[in-house]
């Protein structure tokens, strides 16, 4: 497998990161593989003479999404497998695994290596309400430790013609001062890493996600070389850690034999110079944690066109929705 390599951002100001909803009510709880890409893209072109749609089409790096970590355990979404016998006989124990959303490395390698049917599920190793669940070795944890908080800020808007105003209210997540998010990457091409560095801790500086230009999402990043996960040195599936948009050949190809996932609906607005405020076409795509048979390839996913130039006057470039899948191997028989 090529080497992945993990950057933690630290949050200095609170994140909102855009959900479905109504306005601002609603904030995300990670930061999806598409967002990331897209805001490291519009910042890259302002340092680097590449060309920003080679990119886009044929990215020489393979990212996932952000997900939570706490001092240094890493959480990872819930594989979409079945865990844990007991969880069929005991009503109360399976109604609290659901509300795992999050999973410590160590649980995810179990998971990988097929042994998520013989783990036991104890509501003594959660925190958070229960979303997020980790070995009893793997780190001290208490239950009243948190990763994030989320609050809601009452905000005004004046109408333009009568000068009514109305309430609404906007979302944020405050990470704890140990804890934030991370994404794993794999580099196709290691000459591009020292840009995508660069652009990774300008964009700290920017900030990402809602509200930025008032100073929220602001950064630092750590980086861990060389991060070491263990998977199975065989496997007829693979776990996804982005979101997936497959070609239609690996549709074709048996991608979804025994598949098990989710599909999220991704839209939204694009804010590019000289073009302000366009909308992007809305796909559908596989959510993080969704399982698929492999095919024996060394890389999934597409990134479609999601707004052509010649349909919006001003725009530089088409537009892509990032949609590669950052894979690892897992044990077939566990999917449900």
């Amino acid at each position: 497998m090529d080497e992945i390599i993990a950057y933690k951002l630290k949050f200095h100001t609170p994140l909102h990161i855009g959900a479905h909803g109504v306005g601002y009510e609603e904030t995300e709880e990670i930061l999806h593989s598409d967002t990331l890409f897209s805001a490291l893209m519009s910042l890259w072109g302002s340092f680097y003479d590449d060309e920003i749609e080679v990119l886009c089409k044929s990215s020489p790096f393979i990212i996932s999404s952000a997900f939570p970590f706490k001092g240094a355990t890493y959480f990872f979404p819930r594989p979409m497998i079945r865990i844990g016998k007991q969880s069929d006989d005991d009503l109360e124990t399976g109604k609290k695994l659901k509300r795992v959303k999050f999973i410590s490395l160590d649980l995810l390698e179990k998971m990988l290596n097929g042994e998520g049917e013989r783990l036991r599920f104890d509501e003594v190793n959660t925190f958070q309400e229960g979303n997020f669940w980790y070995l009893d070795h793997s780190a001290s944890f208490s239950g009243t430790d948190r990763v994030f908080s989320e609050r809601e800020i009452p905000r005004v808007s004046i109408d333009r013609m009568t000068n009514s105003s109305d309430i609404f209210y906007f979302s944020e997540i405050l990470f704890e001062e140990d804890a934030g998010l991370f994404f794993l990457v794999r580099f196709k091409d290691a000459g591009v890493r020292s840009k995508f560095e660069t652009t990774l801790r300008f964009l700290g500086d920017e900030g990402i996600g809602g509200d930025k230009r008032v100073g929220k999402g602001l950064y630092s990043i750590d980086i861990e070389d060389g991060f070491h996960i263990s998977v199975p040195p065989k496997a007829e599936a693979f776990l996804n850690l982005s979101l997936y948009y497959p070609k239609e050949e690996e549709f074709c190809n048996g991608i979804l034999d025994g598949a098990s996932y989710n599909l999220i609906s991704r839209k939204g607005w694009i804010h590019a110079p000289g073009a302000m405020s366009l909308r992007r076409k809305e796909v559908r795509m596989f959510a993080e944690g969704s399982i698929f048979h492999c095919l024996e390839k060394e890389v999934y996913g597409e990134t479609p066109c999601v707004l052509k130039r010649e349909d919006a006057p001003g725009l530089k470039h088409n537009i892509y929705r990032y949609g590669m899948a950052f894979s690892l191997p897992i044990v077939m028989e566990q999917a449900r």
